[in-house]
């Protein structure tokens, strides 16, 4: 870790003990540059980290000062682990919210998908254009599993400059990042087996789960550091647990990110413990600028506890329906379980993103939408800060474009989600993300450029609230 990072930290535990309290003005940059012995840039650097974390702000010639409560980020509570093993009932809560939410013209801030105005359109359509002038034929033809040989060269190559030294042929493409896990999970599972997942847990592979007829455990996830390895031991200990699912890397819904020792503690559990762990990594490439590129789990992993699945629907485009999975010694059972399904995926996408690939533009734009994400993302905190009544919880995710909200008093998200709807605003309740325990949490997204419509929809959601909380005294 870098040194301006680790004075940040100390700074931050500074401020959560008390030591320097709300509205009181930090050690000027020189101070602190003189008292650590460091330059003033690093100095500098460390307290920017802390104003982007919203513990701090600047004030015009006057220095650095401890920012309003509301603006940070205290720990949500998660629902703890699960008594025993259940069966879950998603789909049901799920339509309903979809039938409110989906057909409506209103601002969607329940959509974890980029916005097409940070989508590289223009790039994207010259692949296309080159694919149909130049190799219409092979569009034509049906690219069965595992995918396009190119493409899979093409995602080693990206993959192998995270850590993870893979050829080609481990790469199977997916129809997106859903399908590699609802085959990771039919190729080691048999239904009444039981599975862990974080929790919170992205509602697609709750449902996923669900028809397949799975027993989970739901493994607390925290806010800030994801999944309880404790936690986890214990039900292992507890529960023949064939696999846990869970995203490392800025999780949805919550954001969090795993600190490298957890990782590696999960690693030896699950050598430990005999099961394999689906890593969902579809927002490991949408890092901010306060932390590096996560490792993948892929990368440590020396005996295949690890299948790994991504898409580029979170970074790329949600349209090219596009995703993969690396899966090992269970590559075979993997491709005979997409053959069963849907066969393969459709010859022109994946042709039109090989040739996107290989034009480097890919990198420029993940600079690019990172840049605007982790803008959004502080601005969205800022506002929630200053709009929404005290007890208000909020996220601070170091990557991705995804808020994690927890309302004052515990009021329905659901209650609040039919207000929001009838102003024209559209985000998603908790309670899809793992049941009635998550009932008074929201979950934001952020995917769009910034503009006077999404700021307008974030004060009045903010109003809404305090509406709500008004009518519950």
């Amino acid at each position: 870790m870098t040194l301006y990072r680790n004075i940040a930290l100390e700074l931050r535990a500074q401020i959560e003990q008390g030591v320097y309290r709300y509205g009181e003005r930090m050690p000027s940059v020189r101070q602190l540059s003189s008292r650590l012995g460091v330059s003033v840039s690093t100095a500098v650097s460390a307290y920017q980290c802390l104003e982007r974390d919203g513990l701090v702000e600047s004030r015009h010639k006057s220095g650095f000062y401890v920012s309003p409560p509301l603006t940070r980020s205290p720990s949500i509570p998660g629902p703890g682990q699960s008594i025993k093993p259940t069966r879950l009932h998603m789909s049901a809560t799920l339509a309903r919210i979809f039938a409110l939410t989906r057909s409506r013209d209103c601002v969607h801030l329940d959509l974890a998908l980029p916005d097409p105005k940070l989508q590289p359109a223009s790039q994207l359509k010259a692949s296309a254009n080159r694919i149909l002038r130049n190799q219409f034929d092979g569009t034509l033809k049906l690219c069965s599993s595992p995918g396009e040989p190119q493409l899979r060269r093409q995602i080693a190559l990206h993959m192998s400059r995270l850590g993870c030294l893979i050829e080609p042929d481990d790469v199977v493409i997916t129809n997106g990042c859903q399908e590699a896990v609802l085959i990771t999970l039919q190729s080691l599972t048999q239904p009444g087996d039981v599975i862990a997942v974080e929790s919170p847990c992205y509602y697609g592979f709750l449902q996923a789960s669900e028809s397949l007829g799975l027993k989970v455990v739901r493994i607390e996830s925290h806010v800030d550091r994801g999944a309880d390895v404790g936690a986890l031991t214990a039900a292992t200990q507890r529960w023949p647990i064939k696999a846990f699912l869970c995203a490392p890397s800025f999780s949805n819904p919550s954001g969090s990110l795993m600190p490298v020792d957890a990782r590696r503690q999960m690693l030896a559990l699950a050598r430990q413990a005999d099961f394999t762990i689906i890593e969902d990594d579809i927002f490991g490439e949408l890092w901010h600028r306060e932390c590096d590129r996560p490792v993948p789990l892929r990368a440590e992993d020396t005996d295949n506890r690890v299948i790994y699945c991504s898409s580029f629907s979170k970074s790329l485009s949600p349209g090219l329906r596009l995703g993969w999975v690396v899966a090992g010694t269970q590559r075979e059972r993997l491709m005979e379980r997409q053959r069963a399904t849907t066969t393969g995926t459709a010859a022109l996408p994946q042709l039109q993103l090989t040739d996107y690939l290989q034009s480097g533009h890919f990198d420029k734009h993940l600079i690019r939408v990172r840049q605007e994400y982790a803008q959004n993302l502080e601005r969205a905190r800022h506002l929630i800060a200053r709009e929404f009544p005290e007890g208000t919880q909020v996220s601070q995710p170091l990557g991705g474009y995804l808020l994690w909200l927890s309302l004052p008093e515990n009021l329905s998200a659901m209650e609040l989600l039919e207000r929001a709807l009838a102003k024209g605003i559209a985000f998603m309740p908790g309670a899809v993300f793992g049941g009635a325990q998550y009932g008074h949490n929201l979950r934001l997204s952020l995917a769009r450029p910034w503009c006077l419509e999404l700021e307008r929809a974030l004060i009045l959601l903010g109003k809404l609230v305090d509406e709500l909380l008004g009518q519950s005294i």
